[in-house]
């Protein structure tokens, strides 16, 4: 029987699962509105709400069950979960969806990301 090694890659991976598994519990266990809990840097500086304000009590809201609660408390957050799902399995899986792992990396992807960035700012500030 012989024994095989973990690549570096697959160890990175391995870790990202982790941390993403650990953050999830936290999250999931602290209330994001705890006196102790980061504060968007943003907000406290200029008083308008930033792209990812609300996004801690929104994936707690959310890791709860309450996904209307995740809604109001960051909506772009709620549609931005399966576009980033999209992107990392089609990076993942870009031997077996050449195609589609190519038309993810178009250079209008991040232009239409910030673009809607951008807007959703705009539109959550007025």
């Amino acid at each position: 029987m012989t024994s095989r090694r973990l690549s570096r890659r697959q160890w990175i991976w391995i870790a990202a699962v982790l941390a993403v598994i650990a953050i999830g519990v936290f999250y999931a266990l602290v209330d994001p509105l705890a006196a102790w809990m980061p504060k968007c840097p943003v907000k406290m500086l200029t008083g308008y709400d930033c792209p990812g304000c609300g996004s801690q009590r929104a994936v707690h809201a959310m890791l709860g069950g309450d996904l209307a609660a995740a809604w109001r408390y960051n909506a772009a957050l709620i549609v931005a979960i399966p576009i980033i799902a999209f992107l990392v399995f089609a990076r993942v899986c870009y031997h077996r969806f050449p195609r589609l792992y190519r038309a993810s990396c178009h250079p209008a992807v991040p232009i239409a990301i910030l673009i809607a960035i951008i807007l959703w700012t705009i539109f959550r500030n007025l």
